[in-house]
């Protein structure tokens, strides 16, 4: 996989570097005024949803998934899931000097979270992969890594946001806690799962996720 030489000017502007651009140059395509497009497919590998960023707009994609790695699956270690593919170039483009993203592989679901299809993404990779969530630090962040963890664990647990708490419904029994408090190790400790899922987060808790927009 080989970035065209000026492709993605967009991400020239935002400091993102060739090898990042190398990484994602797969799934991202420019459209006729200059904007980034990534196409949200369904299991039969339809379009049905597209993220699209440009200088003014910034549209997320609501269903549907991107599921790529820039070498043979064969030889992915690690795979990195988030909500937006510009989340994840935003993840890479801040921590290429700290991890080797060279066996990585990268999953992008819409708004919605579709199990079905977030599960059948990871079946195509090797098993025993580590796996990142990169969801930010919002409450529904927090909520969307606990849902990844107990997918790919074989379980389910419902989530309900009630004032300042969070309800967990997790085999029959209901767990509360303080939503200040709520993250996938806290809710993993009161519900006695052991975590296999890791979480990357900015630093700084004041800005959500990985942006380009405003993060560099």
């Amino acid at each position: 996989m080989t970035a065209v030489r000026g492709e993605f000017e967009l991400l020239d502007s935002l400091g993102i570097s060739p090898e990042v651009k190398h990484l994602f140059s797969g799934v991202l395509r420019e459209d006729q005024r200059g904007r980034l497009v990534a196409d949200y497919r369904d299991k039969y590998g339809n379009a049905v949803d597209w993220e699209i960023h440009g200088v003014l707009t910034h549209k997320l994609a609501s269903r549907g998934i991107v599921c790529f790695s820039p070498g043979p699956s064969e030889n992915v270690r690690m795979l990195f899931i988030s909500d937006a593919v510009f989340h994840l170039i935003s993840m890479v483009q801040y921590k290429i000097g700290r991890m080797d993203f060279a066996y990585a592989a990268f999953l992008a679901i819409g708004a919605k979270m579709d199990k079905e299809l977030l599960l059948a993404g990871i079946s195509r990779l090797p098993s025993g992969i580590k796996i990142y969530t990169v969801f930010g630090h919002s409450l529904v962040g927090r909520i969307r890594d606990c849902k990844v963890q107990h997918w790919v664990k074989g379980m389910d647990c419902l989530f309900k946001i009630e004032g300042n708490n969070v309800s967990a419904i997790f085999r029959e029994d209901v767990y509360q806690m303080d939503a200040s408090q709520f993250s996938l190790r806290n809710h993993l400790r009161q519900i006695g799962v052991r975590q296999s899922v890791s979480t990357v987060k900015p630093y700084d808790k004041n800005i959500n996720n990985f942006n380009c927009f405003n993060y560099f």
